[in-house]
């Protein structure tokens, strides 16, 4: 999941940036960084509906 701290680095280290080209590559590195938590987050969220699918099934069928 989101390393706070290292979000909270690249964006100040983005900000504070005064190369452009290195003010791009942290960009990019913020980019992958994203990416790959919501990578994570998804195959979490596919787990998840998974394991209790029958839970899922029965509280929509509440409704």
């Amino acid at each position: 999941m989101y390393n706070d701290d290292l979000l909270r680095n690249l964006c100040r280290n983005i900000s504070n940036e005064k190369d452009s080209q290195k003010a791009q590559d942290l960009i990019s590195l913020l980019q992958a960084v994203i990416k790959e938590d919501q990578e994570e987050i998804r195959v979490r969220m596919a787990f998840l509906a998974k394991k209790y699918a029958d839970v899922i099934r029965e509280s929509n069928a509440a409704d």
